[in-house]
């Protein structure tokens, strides 16, 4: 157990079977709204599934999972055949369970399968199939998943917000003098994602910047950046710029609006 004025913690090892085990670091950090598992497993084992539940107070016909570029939802009973079938649902970084005015979300940084049953969250973790790979999940494992407890919707606690925090930590880089705050992108609005920022392929001093509305609403947004960007226009996947299309440029922020979950694909030219 350790304890200080940022963080504190407590530690644990648990033997599952004879040759297996977990150890794991139970965290909670100052102005953090979640409570981190920071998990090791050695994994050895056959025909067993590893899973973590959390029984909560909340109830709600159903729940909500990230997928890419968005959310959906599935029931948390199982009344119907079709219901019983989906006993397990993929997601990405996060699983949200609400109520009127209050929810619980579960993040991970790596595990891809939910499970909501009433008031029952669970996270699956490691799997030891025997067909088609024998070897599937053996060996040792490093992953971590968190707990959160918030008020009003997952959009208002801004759960995918955190989901990426604990995907994307921040790392601290010694003896770095920063004069200044500086950001290359900045958005005016929580719902719309800065999701890749890459260099456009086949063109100098060009970027290509996605984004997203992940709150299912249309909104509008103002990307702004400190880059010298000269020319902004709406492009395809591929990258090609749409020449009916240009993005509204004014100084050093770009006009956008979006629909329910829309992906736009910005190609930037810089000086």
């Amino acid at each position: 157990m350790s304890s200080g004025g940022l963080r504190g913690s407590v530690m644990f090892s648990l033997r599952i079977r004879e040759k297996s085990s977990i150890t794991q670091e139970v965290i909670l950090d100052a102005n953090c709204p979640y409570v981190k598992f920071k998990t090791q497993v050695d994994w050895v084992e056959a025909h067993r599934f590893l899973k973590v539940e959390f029984p909560v107070q909340v109830r709600s016909p159903n729940a909500t999972y990230e997928i890419q570029f968005g959310h959906l939802q599935r029931p948390t009973h199982r009344n119907t055949s079709w219901d019983w079938a989906r006993f397990e649902v993929w997601g990405h970084k996060w699983a949200d369970l609400s109520e009127h005015g209050f929810g619980v979300a579960l993040l991970n940084d790596c595990k891809y399968g939910y499970s909501v049953y009433q008031n029952v969250m669970t996270l699956s973790l490691l799997r030891a199939p025997k067909a088609p790979d024998a070897n599937a999940d053996m060996g040792h494992h490093e992953f971590t998943y968190a707990v959160m407890p918030h008020a009003g919707s997952f959009q208002d606690a801004s759960v995918i917000q955190h989901a990426y925090n604990l995907n994307f930590p921040l790392h601290l880089i010694p003896d770095v003098s920063i004069a200044q705050r500086w950001s290359a992108f900045t958005l005016n609005s929580s719902a719309v994602i800065l999701e890749t920022v890459k260099h456009a392929e086949g063109r100098k001093n060009a970027l290509v910047v996605r984004l997203y509305e992940s709150h299912g609403s249309s909104v509008a947004a103002v990307l702004s950046t400190s880059l010298p960007v000269q020319e902004a226009w709406h492009c395809d996947l591929l990258e090609q710029p749409d020449p009916t299309h240009p993005a509204t440029l004014s100084g050093h922020d770009i006009s956008l609006s979006f629909k329910p979950f829309q992906i736009v694909s910005l190609l930037l030219q810089l000086h």
